[in-house]
């Protein structure tokens, strides 16, 4: 391995995030550029958000770093021709779709994305051994840090954010928001609690074992499925299975295998407005598509988005007809990985070509736009994301699906109403069997 070497430019950064790969000193640990951009709009990476402020308190949502930074301008449909280039076809669309009420309201970048210094650590040691194996379907030699931190193809970058770091696990709570054309909406509630197994500090290449996560999810609203428990183990290869998945029914009081939603079947309690493999932007398998990188671009993005986080913003303050209350979405220009995606052969997916935006610095999807037959944008998909600083988790706070056709949209993730997810959470393999369900229904 190459000796860790500091930039003059960022000579104040911990040694363990900053490192001379293989291939690139002036690229991070996880491939992004360290320098800014030429123009100054794009800041240098310095190591992101060091730890929580004075003012955070564990427990707590999370005081806004960046509180002071004003708007330096807005987009909307009347200025939108200057800022094109920096824009993606959803955003056009929405634009175009909404031009009395839909803007974006852009602040100075921020580059917040910080890791603990062990996945620098473990990046570097796994360094050119990653493989993605049969088909696209699943990946191999690694089991912990970014697999591919110079992409040199679309399923090497989509195998990056699906492998993005999200810490050891979380337990928490988030509102879904089914929406009407009006902006009346129906809200869902459920508990989460989470085991990433491919990046957790005690896994390793000979007890990972194919799973990727674990996750159990309970149900307390609508209140006609409230009290139904749902455990799943997502698979790190999907080439035989894609996950594996158990129900505890209230009702009949027994715990069984569940049939699997997947693919493009629309989510349960979406009314057909998000399909299941839109989770986390993308969840699907990757076998159904292929993908090709098709460069870095600059672009307008939901990034810190800790006034939509907030715990004095409430769920009334975000929803409104057709699209969320853009007045709370902060936006800044990043640099992005720009991924595309065509239906396979054989494949069956409703959607011919989907297009993907992932951040430099984390991983994550900015965006997703999926469009139908004709080609244009029938659903655009955003993730509004911010560090929970005191893990140095880069993770959704907010996720909004869009259905254009319809003029109605889905919300996922919305925590204002509930305390914030505690990525502490920790517990050992046997807390996510079946044979766990029904004592967990008796909590």
């Amino acid at each position: 391995m190459n000796k860790l070497t500091l930039l003059l430019l960022l000579a104040a950064l911990p040694l363990g995030l900053l490192a001379e790969t293989k291939q690139k000193p002036t690229l991070s640990f996880f491939g992004a550029q360290l320098a800014g951009n030429d123009e100054g709009s794009i800041p240098p990476w310095r190591g992101g958000i060091a730890g929580p402020p004075a003012n955070y308190k564990p427990g707590d949502w999370h005081p806004d770093p960046f509180a002071n930074d004003g708007v330096l301008f807005t987009i909307d449909q009347s200025n939108v021709t200057q800022y094109r280039d920096k824009l993606s076809d959803g955003h056009l669309a929405m634009l175009a779709r909404y031009p009395d009420s839909y803007h974006l309201r852009v602040f100075p970048s921020r580059r917040s994305v910080s890791y603990p210094s062990d996945i620098a650590e473990q990046t570097l040691k796994y360094q050119g051994q990653a493989r993605v194996v049969d088909g696209g379907a699943g990946i191999a030699g690694i089991v912990r840090g970014i697999p591919f931190p110079e992409p040199k193809n679309g399923e090497q970058a989509i195998w990056n954010m699906r492998l993005s770091y999200k810490g050891g696990g979380y337990r928490g709570y988030f509102t879904t928001a089914l929406t009407a054309k009006d902006g009346t909406y129906e809200l869902g509630v459920s508990g989460h609690e989470i085991e990433y197994m491919y990046g957790d500090s005690r896994s390793t290449l000979d007890n990972l074992n194919n799973i990727k996560t674990r996750a159990v999810m309970y149900t307390l609203r609508p209140a006609k499925n409230a009290g139904s428990i749902y455990l799943y183990h997502f698979l790190l290869n999907s080439r035989d299975e894609e996950r594996r998945n158990w129900a505890y029914s209230p009702g009949k009081r027994r715990v069984k295998r569940s049939s699997m939603i997947s693919h493009d079947q629309p989510m349960s309690g979406s009314d057909g407005i998000h399909i299941w493999d839109q989770g986390d932007m993308w969840l699907g398998p990757i076998t159904d598509f292929n993908w090709t990188l098709l460069g870095k671009r600059e672009m307008y993005v939901p990034y810190n988005a800790y006034q939509l986080h907030s715990g004095a913003t409430a769920v009334d303050d975000i929803v409104q007809p057709k699209h969320l209350n853009q007045d709370l979405a902060r936006y800044e220009l990043h640099r992005v990985w720009v991924v595309e995606a065509r239906r396979r052969e054989g494949s069956s997916h409703r959607y011919q070509r989907r297009r993907y935006y992932l951040d430099e610095d984390s991983w994550r999807v900015m965006f997703a736009e999926h469009y139908d037959e004709q080609d244009e944008v029938h659903r655009f998909s955003e993730a509004h994301h911010i560090n929970y600083y005191e893990a140095k988790v880069f993770y959704t706070t907010l996720d909004a699906y869009y259905k254009l056709d319809t003029e109605r949209y889905y919300l996922r993730h919305v925590d204002n109403d509930y305390s914030p997810f505690d990525f502490s959470f920790d517990q050992n393999a046997s807390y996510y069997i079946p044979g766990r369900l029904k004592m967990k229904a008796k909590r």
